[in-house]
């Protein structure tokens, strides 16, 4: 019988045998993976790496979400508002797991490295220490590098979603259509308007015939109710805002706060009421179920135009004041102000008719021809209304001009200059866009002419009222001001310092907001600008090192602290500790100032290490810059280094008297520089510390505090030498401060022609008391020497070759007396009677008086013999 070829037939399992053995394996798999999960430990949601996991997959579906290439801005919106919170909670978990990768890794440390293969093993205990320090660090580690490419993952999808939304809006805004200038759009148009007009009496027909069946019912009273409201408050409006405007035309001062406080006012009067009016009729409709959807975007564009006109018209005026030049806020002349408020008002009008017919023809469905055109004609009215409104401020300043140009007339005014350029820049760029068929643009440029009117009219009334506004109510006689004083124990000075950093703060602030605002209908968000915002508050990396404005900030007020603690110490130390000790002067001044220097590098330390700057990359910038500090800063570094051998071997000391150069006094301060020495008249003298450790110092008190008092005092001759030495003796000892140790000691210096020269030399504890001392020695031997000198006789004075002229005086004299005798026996001759002949006439009263008016006459020639001595 012949063999069969090939293999073996495979002997397969008897029927039913095979499902128990399948159901035993499944039993086995089932339960090792039971076991499996039972040991491995349970996640803990709250943990890091859950909370990381967590993240990842929704920026992984964030991510997919994006890869879409047609993805609408609303799309890009929703991802952004759903990134944001994912990044704020990576930037959380770095700084958690930061501190925790650091402490893992100082505690791994601790153990030392891992010892070779050559040297003793390390004990079980140890290795099981290390094993699990080793696997902490290594699940710190590994959770923050995944956290850190988490968050570069994130910011990467922010700024994709960034790119890609302002791509959008470039592409929608710059997106170029059929020109207004096209006959085919034309003739488009005008085959579409027949339709569009039955569109529009068809919705808006039907809209109105709506409304005017609901007045009769309590719907139609509610519409009643909001359109009295509306006139009312038009009339209140125009009847008490000219009355606000004449109450207040008498302010003088247009600088003044109170002025401001007038411009807002009447911002609020101007604008208020027809906002409020439009609110009322819209709310009113909407209300009563009168707004069917087409209708509703038509009706809340009247309102909001409504509201832009009369802000925009309160706002200029508020500013310009055409009627009222003495509360006006920019200086420019009436006809000017007048031409400002009416082409903005007239710009906004324009404005608001575009917008409201914009949803007039959303709502209707209008043909893409009838948009276009309609859109066109309005930007060219608005590049028309701009125009009119330039070439009037050119008149205007042309006007203003000329009467400068008058010799006695002055005209002030703001230049217009630039405004008038930004407008003719706008109104060709207006122009262009609308002939090249971008209306988009044209129309979109428009909006950011009046946004940009009203945040510049805004901010700068908000920014005269910060800046105004804030001194006033900080440092005057306010309220505020009053309480911060009373309650709070604030100086005035320091109410001017925080109210100067207020404003400012508030005036940075106030220019980044308008800024956000004015870019804002550009693509660019308040939230990009805060997202960079953060990234530079909270840290970027640049070479592997975090710089942050926080850190910098936070270590900035370190080293504040740092610096008033060092001054606190000293403080304490120069006035309440040291004096209690038995120290000198100097050596506290050495302990004061050690202690600064101390507290400084330790304030330093403080600094760098919230910088996140180790030690290592400080030691290398300061390699780096070690050549500049040899050449640049030798000399300080010079005085620094004298300055620290002053204070250690303390040859100098303050309050020592010293003598450097030709400068004398006492010691005062010690700085890290220079040395201060006070002189006796009191001036400062500035004397660098190196010339002090190198050049020739002298130091009278060097080893002790006493002083030595040098009196040197000349008296006569004629006084006793040894009374003179006893007298110096006895004042000398009889003062207090003068030592016995050693005793006072006297000197007889010189014997001259007339005089005798003495020294008294003494001692005193303390150099600061040798002036006080040497003037009551003084003062004690001036009273002394009166009371030995001898009293002096009245002074003699003799003068020799006088002799013939007191004999001439004496024969005057006797001359004189002899007249004097006969005088009376002449009158009693004069007494008898006489002859008529041989009486004498007695002179006349004229000449009496001339003869008592002259002078004497000379005296009677004397006698010959006298007269002959006198000449001898």
């Amino acid at each position: 019988m012949a063999a069969r070829s090939g293999p073996a037939p495979v002997p397969r399992p008897a029927p039913g045998r095979g499902l128990p053995l399948l159901a035993a394996m499944l039993l086995a798999l089932l339960l090792g993976a039971v076991q499996a999960f039972a040991q491995q430990p349970a996640v803990d949601p709250s943990s890091p790496r859950a909370r990381l996991d967590s993240i990842r997959f929704e920026l992984t579906q964030i991510e997919a979400t994006l890869a879409a290439p047609t993805a609408s801005e609303a799309e890009l919106q929703r991802q952004r508002m759903r990134l944001q919170p994912s990044l704020d909670q990576l930037r959380q978990l770095i700084e958690e797991q930061t501190p925790r990768v650091e402490q893992a890794k100082i505690r791994l440390d601790q153990l030392g490295p891992k010892p070779d293969a050559s040297a003793p093993p390390e004990s079980a205990e140890v290795l099981r220490e290390r094993e699990t320090r080793l696997k902490a660090f290594a699940d710190a580690d590994e959770t923050m590098k995944i956290a850190r490419a988490a968050f570069l993952q994130a910011e990467q999808l922010q700024t994709a979603i960034g790119d890609r939304r302002r791509a959008l809006f470039a592409q929608a805004l710059f997106a170029a259509g059929p020109s207004v200038l096209s006959p085919d759009m034309w003739g488009n148009a005008l085959s579409t308007v027949p339709e569009d007009l039955r569109a529009s009496g068809y919705i808006f027909g039907g809209w109105l015939s709506g409304v005017s069946d609901a007045m009769s019912g309590a719907r139609g009273g509610l519409v009643i109710l909001a359109f009295i409201g509306a006139v009312l408050l038009y009339y209140l409006r125009r009847r008490y805002l000219p009355r606000f405007k004449a109450r207040f035309s008498t302010t003088q001062d247009r600088d003044s706060l109170h002025c401001l406080y007038v411009a807002l006012a009447h911002v609020v009067a101007g604008a208020a009421p027809p906002a409020l009016a439009s609110w009322l009729i819209y709310a009113a409709l909407n209300t009563a179920g009168l707004l069917p959807p087409r209708i509703q975007p038509v009706v809340a564009a009247v309102v909001a135009g409504l509201a832009v006109v009369a802000f925009v018209q309160a706002l200029l005026d508020a500013l310009f004041a055409p009627s009222q030049p003495q509360r006006r806020l920019v200086s420019v002349m009436d006809s000017t102000a007048s031409t400002v408020v009416w082409l903005g008002t007239s710009l906004a009008l324009v404005l608001s008719a575009s917008k409201v017919l914009e949803a007039w023809l959303t709502a209707i469905a209008a043909g893409l021809a009838v948009s276009i055109i309609l859109r066109s004609i309005l930007v060219v009215v608005f590049a028309v209304t701009l125009v009119v409104g330039l070439y009037r401020l050119r008149d205007n300043e042309e006007i203003e001009e000329e009467a400068c140009l008058g010799p006695y007339v002055a005209v002030e005014g703001a230049s217009l200059g630039p405004i008038r350029i930004f407008g003719w820049i706008v109104g060709l760029a207006l122009s262009l866009a609308v002939l090249s068929g971008y209306v988009v643009f044209a129309s979109f440029l428009t909006e950011q002419v009046i946004w940009i009117v009203m945040v510049a009219c805004s901010v700068l009334l908000t920014y005269q009222l910060v800046d105004q506004g804030i001194p006033h109510a900080m440092t005057g006689k306010g309220r505020l001001a009053l309480t911060l004083k009373a309650g709070l124990g604030i100086r005035a000075h320091t109410l001017e310092k925080i109210a100067v950093i207020t404003a400012g703060v508030l005036k940075l602030m106030l220019v980044v907001i308008a800024f956000l605002l004015v870019m804002a209908p550009w693509g660019l968000e308040s939230t990009d600008f805060f997202t960079s915002l953060r990234a530079a508050f909270f840290g970027f990396q640049v070479g592997g090192v975090t710089i942050s404005l926080s850190s910098i900030i936070f270590s900035g007020l370190l080293f504040a602290a740092g610096l008033t603690a060092t001054r606190s110490m000293q403080g304490w130390l120069e006035v309440k500790f040291l004096p209690t000790t038995q120290l000198d002067t100097g050596l506290r001044n050495s302990i004061t100032t050690a202690a600064g220097y101390v507290g400084y590098l330790a304030a330093v330390a403080l600094a760098v290490s919230a910088l996140g700057l180790s030690f290592e990359r400080l030691t290398l910038v300061a390699s780096a810059l070690s050549v500049g500090i040899g050449f640049g800063l030798q000399s300080v570094v010079s005085n620094f280094v004298s300055g620290l051998i002053l204070l250690w071997e303390r040859p100098i000391r303050v309050g020592d008297q010293v003598v450097v150069g030709d400068a004398e006094g006492i010691v005062k301060k010690i700085n890290v520089r220079s040395t201060e020495i006070a002189t006796f008249d009191r001036s400062s003298v500035i004397v660098p510390n190196s010339n002090l450790v190198s050049g020739v110092v002298r130091n009278r008190v060097r080893n002790d505090r006493t002083g030595r008092i040098l009196i040197s005092l000349s008296v006569p001759r004629s006084l006793d030498a040894g009374d003179v030495r006893t007298m110096l003796g006895e004042v000398a000892n009889a003062h207090g401060d003068v030592m016995q140790k050693p005793p006072p000691a006297i000197l007889f210096k010189k014997i001259g022609t007339s005089t005798m020269d003495f020294d008294l030399v003494c001692v005193v504890a303390d150099v600061d008391i040798v002036g006080r001392v040497t003037s009551d020695l003084n003062f004690a031997l001036h009273k002394r020497l009166t009371e030995m000198e001898p009293a002096a006789g009245t002074p003699e004075l003799l003068v020799k070759g006088l002799e013939g002229v007191e004999q001439s005086l004496g024969s005057i004299a006797a001359a004189v007396t002899r007249e004097g005798a006969a005088v009376p026996a002449r009158a009693a001759a004069e007494a008898k009677p006489a002859p008529a002949r041989a009486r004498r006439r007695p002179a006349p009263p004229v000449e009496e008086e001339e003869s008592e008016a002259a002078p004497a006459p000379p005296p009677p020639a004397p006698p010959e013999p006298a007269k002959d001595d006198s000449k001898e």
